[in-house]
C-alpha cells in the first residue's frame, strides 16, 4: 500500500505536511489532500492542550472528536489503493471517501443528541445498530491500515467467540450473544471501543507525544546524542556506548523502538563501524538500545498510562516500579559493548572527534527545565495530563532563551502536526483492542482463557511464564509492543494473578515480552531498522540484538519471583536485588561477549553466565553461590593466562558427556526393544 507520506517523500525531506504545503502551494499534486492531514491534525493537537488547560468535554464527546479525527487522518494518508478516477482506482477513492464520511457522519449522530444516546444503552434503535456496526467495521479497517492483519484477525476471533460461543468446545464452550447486543456492548457503551484504552489514549498519551515533538523540533534530541558523545566518546567503544545512552535518553522523549532507530541510529551507526565494529554489531547495538526506550520511564511507550489505569495506581508509581529493571536493561547492553570492545582491542576517540560537553550544555541546558519540571508534577501526584500540558507550555517558552532552538510559528505548528501523526498507529491499537477487551467481558472468555492457560501449565508458575513469553514474542511479530500488552493484559494477566504474582509484575512481564518482539528474529522491526542503516544483513542483525539483549530475556522472570526489583518490600532488600543484580548483568556481559579481564576460555564463559543468572535472581544462596562462582573465574583469569588448549578440553570433554548420554540412550532402547 502506497501511503501519502512515501509518495511525498517527507521522510527523505524532513518536512511536515504543513511545511511541503508552504514550499509546494497548489503546484503540488497532492495540495488538498496535504492541506486537509496538516489542519485536521494540527487542530486535533490544539484541541487537546486546550482541554488540558481548561478542561475536557463529556467523555463520550472527547473521545468520539479525538478518534474520529484520527480516523479520518488515516484514511486520507492511508488509502486502500491508488486514487484515480478510473478502473479499480475508482473503487479504492469511493471506499476511501465511505470511510472518511461515515466516520464524520456517526460522530455527528452520536453528538448529536449525545444524552438521549447514552439514555438508549442497554435499548438500541434499529439505526443505532446499523451506524454501530459500521462504526465497528470502521475501526477494524483503520486498525488494518496503520497497525496490520494480524490485530484485526485477533479482534475478529474474540468477535466470533462471543456470538457464536455454543459452537465452541470445552473451557470455551458458552452462551452465544445476539448481534444488537454486542452492538451496545461495544460501541454505544463505555466497555468496548470507548473504554480504558481509548480513554488513556485521548487524555494523556497524546499530550506525551505532542511534548515529545516538540522537544525534537526545539533540537533536544540532537542535545541528547552530543551530550552522550561528549560523555562516552573519551571512553573504549564510545561510539556504542554513545548509541546506549542516547537511545535511552531519546527513548524517554519518543517512547517508540524503530523511531528511536531513525533518530539517533543515523548518527551513531556510521560511528560504531568507523570505529572498528562489524556492520551486523553496530546495529544491533542501536536496535537492542532504541527498543530499551520503550521500558525507560517516564514514556514507556504509552503504556505506563494505561498499567496505571487498569491498576488503579499513579502513574508514577508505575514508573519507579519499572526503574530498576530499564536501568539493568541499559546497563546490560553498555557492558555487552565493553567487553566486545576490549576483545576487539578498540581504541577511544581523540578529543578532536568529540564535541565539548560544556559547549554541548551550554547551547542545551534550559531544554532540561522542561523535563524537570515534568518529573516535578509527576512526583508531587499531580495528573499525567496536567504535568504533561505545564511541561509542554514551558517548553514552548524555554524554546525562546537561545537562537538555536528557538521556535517559528512553523515549526511550532509542525511539531504539533508530527505529535499527532505519531498517535496514529497507537490510538488504533487502543480502539481495537477496546473490541477485544469488550469482546472478553461480554462472553467471560477472560476467567476460563485463564484456567485453560493454568490447566495446560499444570498449575507451574514457571511453565506459565514460558507459555506468556512465547505468546508474547509471537505477538509481537506482528503488533507494536503497547498492542500485544492490550491484548495479553486481557486473557493472561488474570491468569498470572490466579498463581499468586503481584498484579504491577505480572503487567511488567507481558509489556517487557512485548517489547523484546522488536528484536527477536524471525520478524525484528528495529533490528531490520538498524540493519538498513548499518548495510547489514537484517537477519543477523537481529540474531546478534537478541544476544545482546539477553538479559532482556532473564530479568522479567527475576522481577516475578523476586518482586524487589520492583521497588517492592523493604529498602535493604531493594537495595541488595538492585546491587547483586548490576553486579550479575556484568558476569553475563562477560561470560557472552568472551571477556572479563583477560579473554575468557569457554569453561569460564559457562561459568560466567551460570554465576550472573544466580546473581540476578534476588535470595541470599544463590547469591551466595553466585559470587563464589564469579570469584572463581576472577581467580582463574588473574592466575593462569588463556590458553586455547582449556578450550579444546572443555569442548572435548562436553563431546563426551553428550556421546555417553546417547549411547547410554540407545542401549536401553534396544533392551526395550528385545
Amino acid at each position: 500500500m502506497k501511503t501519502l507520506d512515501k509518495e511525498l517523500q517527507l521522510e527523505e525531506r524532513k518536512l511536515s505536511f504543513l511545511e511541503y504545503f508552504l514550499i509546494k502551494g497548489k503546484t503540488g499534486r497532492n495540495f488538498i489532500l496535504v492541506f486537509l492531514v496538516s489542519f485536521l491534525a494540527i487542530g486535533l493537537a490544539i484541541f487537546n492542550v486546550y482541554s488540558a488547560l481548561f478542561g475536557e468535554l463529556q467523555a463520550r464527546v472527547h473521545r468520539s472528536v479525538f478518534l474520529t479525527v484520527i480516523m479520518i487522518l488515516i484514511f486520507l494518508l492511508f488509502p486502500c489503493g491508488k486514487r484515480m478516477l478510473t478502473g479499480k482506482g475508482r473503487l479504492f477513492l469511493l471506499l476511501d471517501l465511505f470511510c472518511i464520511f461515515s466516520s464524520l457522519g456517526i460522530t455527528i449522530y452520536v453528538l448529536w443528541e449525545i444524552d438521549a444516546f447514552e439514555l438508549r444503552w442497554g435499548s438500541p434503535t434499529t439505526l443505532d445498530i446499523m451506524l454501530g456496526s459500521i462504526g465497528i467495521f470502521l475501526v477494524l479497517e483503520a486498525t488494518r491500515r496503520v497497525v496490520g492483519w494480524v490485530m484485526v484477525t485477533i479482534a475478529l476471533v474474540f468477535m466470533m467467540h462471543t456470538l457464536f460461543a455454543n459452537h465452541f468446545w470445552g473451557l470455551l464452550k458458552g452462551p452465544p450473544t445476539t448481534w444488537v447486543n454486542y452492538v451496545d456492548w461495544i460501541f454505544m457503551q463505555e466497555t468496548g471501543i470507548w473504554g480504558v484504552p481509548i480513554q488513556v489514549m485521548a487524555s494523556i498519551i497524546i499530550l506525551f507525544l505532542l511534548f515529545g515533538s516538540l522537544l525534537i523540533r526545539t533540537g533536544a534530541g540532537k542535545f541528547f546524542i552530543d551530550a552522550a558523545y561528549a560523555i562516552t566518546g573519551r571512553m573504549v567503544g564510545g561510539p556504542a556506548k554513545c548509541a546506549v545512552i542516547s537511545s535511552a535518553m531519546f527513548g524517554t522523549i519518543s517512547g517508540s523502538g524503530v523511531a528511536n532507530v531513525v533518530g539517533t541510529g543515523t548518527f551513531t551507526i556510521p560511528l560504531m563501524k568507523k570505529v572498528g565494529y562489524p556492520p551486523e554489531f553496530a546495529g544491533a547495538v542501536e536496535a537492542v538500545a532504541s527498543t530499551g526506550g520503550m521500558i525507560m520511564p517516564p514514556v514507556m511507550g504509552a503504556a505506563a498510562f494505561i498499567i496505571a489505569q487498569f491498576l488503579g495506581m499513579s502513574y508514577f508509581g508505575v514508573c519507579i516500579a519499572a526503574a530498576i529493571p530499564a536501568v539493568l536493561y541499559f546497563w546490560a547492553v553498555l557492558m555487552m559493548v565493553h567487553f566486545r570492545a576490549k576483545l576487539m582491542g578498540l581504541k577511544a576517540m581523540s578529543k578532536e572527534e568529540l564535541p565539548s560537553f560544556r559547549e554541548v550544555f551550554r547551547k542545551g541546558w534550559h531544554l532540561l527545565f522542561s523535563i524537570c519540571v515534568l518529573l516535578f508534577f509527576l512526583v508531587e501526584g499531580a495528573t499525567p495530563m496536567k504535568a504533561a500540558v505545564w511541561a509542554f507550555l514551558l517548553l514552548f517558552f524555554l524554546s525562546f532563551v537561545r537562537k538555536e532552538t528557538r521556535l517559528t510559528p512553523i515549526s511550532f505548528l509542525s511539531s504539533l502536526e508530527e505529535g499527532t501523526r505519531s498517535a496514529l498507529s497507537v490510538t488504533m491499537a487502543c480502539a481495537c483492542a477496546g473490541i477485544i477487551i469488550g469482546s472478553v467481558y461480554v462472553s467471560g472468555i477472560g476467567m476460563r482463557f485463564s484456567n485453560i492457560l493454568v490447566s495446560a501449565a499444570g498449575g507451574a508458575l514457571w511453565l506459565t511464564l514460558i507459555y506468556v513469553m512465547i505468546a508474547s514474542l509471537i505477538l509481537g511479530m506482528g503488533l507494536p509492543p503497547t498492542a500485544v500488552y492490550l491484548t495479553l493484559s486481557t486473557v493472561v494477566v488474570p491468569a498470572l494473578i490466579d498463581l499468586k504474582v503481584i498484579p504491577i509484575a505480572a503487567h511488567l512481564f507481558c509489556f517487557y515480552f512485548g517489547c523484546i518482539g522488536n528484536i527477536t528474529p524471525p520478524v525484528a522491526l528495529a533490528a531490520f531498522a538498524a540493519a538498513g542503516i548499518a548495510g547489514s544483513n537484517p537477519s543477523r542483525t537481529g540474531f546478534v540484538a537478541s544476544q545482546i539483549g539477553i538479559a532482556s530475556f532473564i530479568v522479567p522472570y527475576m522481577f516475578i519471583y523476586g518482586p524487589s526489583l520492583l521497588m517492592i518490600g523493604k529498602p535493604i532488600e531493594i537495595l541488595w536485588a538492585a546491587t547483586t543484580g548490576t553486579v550479575g548483568v556484568i558476569f553475563l556481559a562477560g561470560g557472552v561477549q568472551g571477556w572479563l579481564i583477560r579473554k575468557a576460555t569457554y569453561f569460564e564463559r559457562t561459568v560466567l553466565i551460570a554465576a550472573a543468572i544466580l546473581l540476578i535472581k534476588p535470595g541470599l544462596i544463590t547469591d551466595t553461590i553466585g559470587f563464589a562462582l564469579a570469584l572463581l573465574v576472577i581467580t582463574i583469569q588473574k592466575l593462569l593466562p588463556y590458553r586455547e588448549v582449556m578450550d579444546k578440553k572443555f569442548i572435548d570433554a562436553g563431546s563426551y558427556i553428550i556421546s555417553f548420554f546417547k549411547k547410554s540412550t540407545l542401549e536401553e532402547s534396544s533392551r526395550d526393544e528385545k
